[in-house]
């Protein structure tokens, strides 16, 4: 949710790990499915949050290759839901 209401202190992570030496910084999207959501009456926001993740990596991710010419990379990630697919 930090994506949306902070994404200062979001972008500032990922700037700080790209300005450590990082090529990677991943979307902050973890467990941002409709279904993980939905027990926070969030479900309406999973298409907002990944959205708002992946844009702010990659603006970090662009500003660091500016700054020096390496190539950076934004990579998304999807975690576990909280909910079973199946029973056997």
């Amino acid at each position: 949710l930090l994506s949306l209401t902070r994404p200062d202190v979001i972008e500032g992570i990922h700037r700080d790990y790209l300005a450590a030496g990082a090529e990677l910084v991943e979307t902050n999207a973890f467990n941002s499915t409709s279904i993980s959501l939905a027990d926070y009456g969030l479900s309406h926001l999973a298409r907002e949050l990944n959205e708002a993740g992946a844009r702010l990596a990659r603006t970090a991710c662009d500003a660091a290759e500016a700054a020096d010419g390496r190539p950076r990379f934004a990579i998304g990630v999807l975690g576990p839901t909280n909910r079973t697919a199946s029973l056997s």
